[in-house]
């Protein structure tokens, strides 16, 4: 199932890098720090992942689930008030790759876990 999880991961990291460089290729959001977002989504998605992929107890799935999505919440958050500390001038077309980049590894996130749903015993 760990498989699983980063075989999203790579599909989400190659659709990311690939719109940003069409982004920036063609002028429509041009940002030089575009790859700040990438790796700071892959960071999260990958603990995120390995996080679902060692929890053992089915009861606490949706606690870990609402944790995770909380936490994330936050962190992106704190990313984007940074970055609009940092480059105020910039700040619009990262947010457009920021935004691209959260979309992406959210869908495959959840393609993830649907999967992991679907192949998990129910215990009661």
């Amino acid at each position: 199932m760990i498989s699983k999880g980063f075989i999203s991961i790579i599909i989400s990291t190659a659709l990311s890098a690939i719109i940003s460089l069409s982004f920036n290729l063609f002028n429509l959001f041009y940002s030089q720090n575009w790859w700040w977002s990438l790796i700071f989504f892959l960071v999260i998605f990958i603990s995120i992942n390995l996080l679902y992929a060692y929890k053992t107890d089915p009861k606490s799935s949706s606690d870990i689930l609402i944790g995770t999505i909380s936490v994330k919440t936050l962190l992106l958050l704190i990313a984007i008030f940074l970055y609009s500390l940092v480059d105020k001038k910039g700040l619009f077309h990262f947010s457009m790759h920021f935004l691209t980049h959260y979309i992406l590894f959210t869908v495959f996130e959840i393609r993830y876990l649907l999967s992991k749903i679907k192949n998990e015993p129910n215990k009661k």
